[in-house]
């Protein structure tokens, strides 16, 4: 909003009109009962009285809901409300209160974002190793085995990891390595720095490819609740405080209640392409607004003001998978850029360059309302390989169809960095799908990619498929594809699925491919994520060869193993593959099921069995040395670690029972339980005649200094026991002292010590 006037400065401070400026002459300072648009505030707020009219610090005037910074108010200015347009008020001297009337025009609105959750706690990490593996056996054509491995160290600092697979059989003894790198993650800039092996970044209409040496690049995984696509802003106002419903394509999203006043809903509609957003607000006798407007959410652009980057330098990666130790001679370099200029509008841009080689381009992600997104891109290549790419293409999904074109095409000798390296860029590549959704359980797709390459004859494939979901977990699919240069390339297939109970799915295909029939009927049960077996039997033919093979495994805290015995065209083979990690941390080792990303070691203090729960779901219990380890954590997000200690001995001491772990990316994160053992007892007290000493009785603990007093029947509980132990009993006119040796029990049971005389001295005048 636009205020018309003359301009004051404040010492420090922004410009604000003049008119906002109060007469200070004569003014006296308030404190008053403030009511806003009919609702009192719970508080009072601070105020400047000149006669009847009033004036009010930028702070106070916001704490009232006043939008300060759409005003042009600074928080120290002194401003008069009668300045502000729009604003009424009545000022009730006698009372000491003011009841204000505010247009929405000026009001700060009530932001509705349920990602506007608590913090994540800073990510730590322990100090620590893990050894990932994963030992393949088999029996064909003489006895094979393979054996990957990941050796992971990592600390606070960072994390290494080196990759690769020894072959152990009689044909090859040999190790194979892939990736070694060192990389370092922070969340506060949202950036990520590693040295070694890596892959360079690429855009939508560049590639990637492999190489060593080092790389800076923005990582948004380090903050799982930012949003990084544009979204709707959707605002109202409620006369009154209302409940307030969002629903997207007639699906109730959330619901909240909102003061009165206007409102912003800030918030990921969960969907992807255009919808439909309907607000509705409804008061306390039932009376409701309704407010419907279109949206389009696409994943691809960047919000505004958003950017990402990516930059490395190195010596390109060759024959990976073949040679440990191949890479060209030559530095190169390699950058990407993407900006959100608005919410419309998404900029891009790539370059690489090495030895004889430069490459440059740049693109854009333009919205077109609710009918899309269009992306283009130019790039230039010059050296040994000087061309030109050009690429477009066009996204629009609504929640009836989908439509994904895109078509790249290369003048010249166009060449990057993978070009160089023996990868030639094609010449064409087109791709178009369409997807028909209908009758809210079937779905229509059509697809055709092409692609050509120098000196090879172009490839273009077009495909259909229908797909029918019914009742009882049963859908149908029928896909069908052809070349349409090779016409010898075709196929067609119709699958069957059907869900049984106790994760039991059927699965039967019928085709030909190639011009040779073609079945597969398959049953199988997966193994549960807590454990246990799982489990599968296949049978079919192709092209007369007929082909069977059964599948059990098991997967438990240590690891998971797997048996397959396969026949196929009349020969039989066995093989058996074991997958785990080995965790070396906090000087204990421990067997797990496969590490990917983020754990936690949790710790007991020694205490053997304590159930371990994670987001409330039992995991185990620890070991004989007090550890269980907790894989598949979320890193950089909270993750709820507990114990149950309804099985602790009633003599254990447990600080907390639960605790938020949230770990750094690939690595270990500490979770440790204070248990410790109460040293204490309950003592039987008596006096020289045998009676129980009074209740209310005050007993010092002289070891432990600490102060207790005694209860019904001269009974008393001390902590902190020694092996020699003194009580000093204090009353009315008299005191007197105990000693009694103390020896932990074998048991868990608190003993009882006594019953113990205490023989009463007069207290000295």
């Amino acid at each position: 909003m636009a205020l018309a006037g003359a301009l004051v400065t404040f010492a420090g401070r922004a410009a604000v009109p003049a008119a906002f400026v109060a007469d200070m002459q004569q003014a006296e300072d308030v404190y008053l009962e403030v009511t806003v648009n009919g609702e009192a505030l719970p508080f009072i707020v601070h105020f400047r009285a000149t006669g009847r009219k009033l004036s009010a610090a930028g702070t106070d005037l916001a704490r009232i809901g006043i939008a300060i910074d759409t005003l042009g108010i600074t928080e120290s200015a002194q401003v008069q409300l009668d300045a502000i347009p729009g604003v009424r008020y009545r000022y009730d001297k006698a009372h000491q209160r003011v009841t204000i009337m505010l247009p929405d025009n000026v009001r700060k609105p009530f932001v509705v974002d349920s990602r506007q959750l608590p913090q994540a706690m800073p990510a730590t990490s322990g100090r620590g190793l893990v050894l990932n593996y994963d030992a393949f056996a088999q029996n064909e054509t003489g006895n094979r085995f393979a054996l990957w491995t990941e050796q992971r160290y990592f600390d606070p600092d960072g994390v290494f990891s080196n990759t690769g697979i020894a072959y152990l059989d009689a044909a090859s003894r040999r190790y194979l390595r892939y990736d070694t790198s060192w990389s370092q993650s922070d969340p506060d800039t949202l950036r990520t720095i590693q040295w070694g092996d890596a892959i360079t970044s690429s855009l939508s209409w560049s590639r990637s490819i492999r190489f060593a040496g080092f790389q800076w690049r923005s990582n948004f995984a380090l903050r799982p609740d930012l949003v990084t696509f544009p979204l709707p802003v959707l605002t109202g106002s409620a006369l009154v405080p209302s409940s307030l419903d969002l629903y997207v394509n007639n699906m109730q999203h959330f619901n909240v209640q909102v003061p009165s006043g206007p409102f912003v809903v800030n918030e990921v509609p969960g969907i992807t392409g255009g919808g439909q957003a309907t607000l509705i607000t409804r008061n306390a006798l039932g009376q409701t607004v309704t407010l419907s407007m279109p949206i389009y959410i696409d994943t691809q652009m960047l919000a505004t003001g958003l950017s990402s980057y990516s930059m490395e330098a190195g010596f390109l990666r060759r024959d990976y998978g073949i040679a440990s130790f191949d890479y060209a001679p030559h530095l190169a370099g390699s950058g990407s850029w993407r900006y959100g200029i608005s919410d419309a509008l998404t900029v891009e841009a790539h370059g690489e360059a090495t030895d004889h080689l430069f490459n440059a381009g740049a693109g854009t992600l333009v919205r077109l309302g609710m009918d899309g997104v269009v992306n283009s891109a130019i790039g230039f290549s010059s050296g040994r390989l000087a061309g030109t790419q050009v690429s477009v293409g066009y996204q629009w999904i609504e929640p009836h169809y989908a439509i994904d074109a895109q078509s790249i095409r290369t003048f010249g000798h166009y060449g990057d960095l993978a070009a160089l390296d023996g990868a030639p860029v094609p010449t064409h590549t087109d791709r178009l799908t369409i997807s028909l959704p209908f009758f809210r359980n079937q779905n229509f797709a059509l697809s055709y990619i092409g692609t050509k390459l120098p000196h090879v004859e172009a490839s273009r494939i077009a495909s259909l498929s229908y797909g029918l979901s019914l009742r009882h977990n049963l859908s149908l699919n029928l896909s069908a594809y052809r070349d349409i240069y090779q016409h010898s390339s075709r196929g067609v297939f119709l699958n069957i699925s059907l869900g049984l109970e106790n994760n039991v799915s059927l699965n039967a295909v019928a085709g030909s491919q190639g011009g040779h029939a073609y079945n597969n009927l398959q049953a199988f049960r997966p193994v549960d994520y807590g454990g246990g077996w799982g489990w599968g039997l296949q049978s079919g033919e192709f092209n007369q060869l007929g082909f069977h093979q059964a599948q059990l495994q098991y997967l438990g805290n240590a690891g998971q193993l797997t048996g397959i015995v396969q026949n196929y065209a009349g020969h039989t083979t066995a093989s058996f593959d074991a997958l785990g990690s080995i965790v070396l941390m906090d000087g204990d080792i421990q067997f797990s099921r496969r590490i990917y990303d983020g754990f936690a070691m949790v710790s007991t203090d020694g205490v053997a069995g304590v159930p371990v729960l994670h987001e409330n779901r039992l995991l185990g219990h620890t070991d004989d040395h007090g550890y269980l380890l907790v894989p598949d954590l979320n890193s950089y997000q909270d993750n709820h670690v507990s114990i149950d200690t309804s099985r602790l001995p009633v003599d254990m001491r447990i600080d907390a029972t639960a605790m938020v772990l949230v770990p750094q990316a690939q690595s270990g994160v500490l979770g440790r339980f204070l248990i410790t053992r109460y040293a204490a007892a309950s003592i039987l007290l008596r006096d020289a005649s045998g009676k129980p000493i009074p209740e209310g009785t005050r007993v010092h603990h002289v070891e432990s200094g600490t102060d207790t007093i005694v209860g019904y029947d001269g009974l008393t509980f001390v902590n902190g026991l020694q092996a020699t132990n003194h009580l000093q009993l204090e009353g009315i006119a008299w005191r007197c002292t105990v000693t009694f040796p103390y020896k932990p029990p074998t048991h868990h049971a608190l003993p009882l010590i006594g019953p113990l005389t205490c023989r009463r001295g007069a207290v000295q005048p």
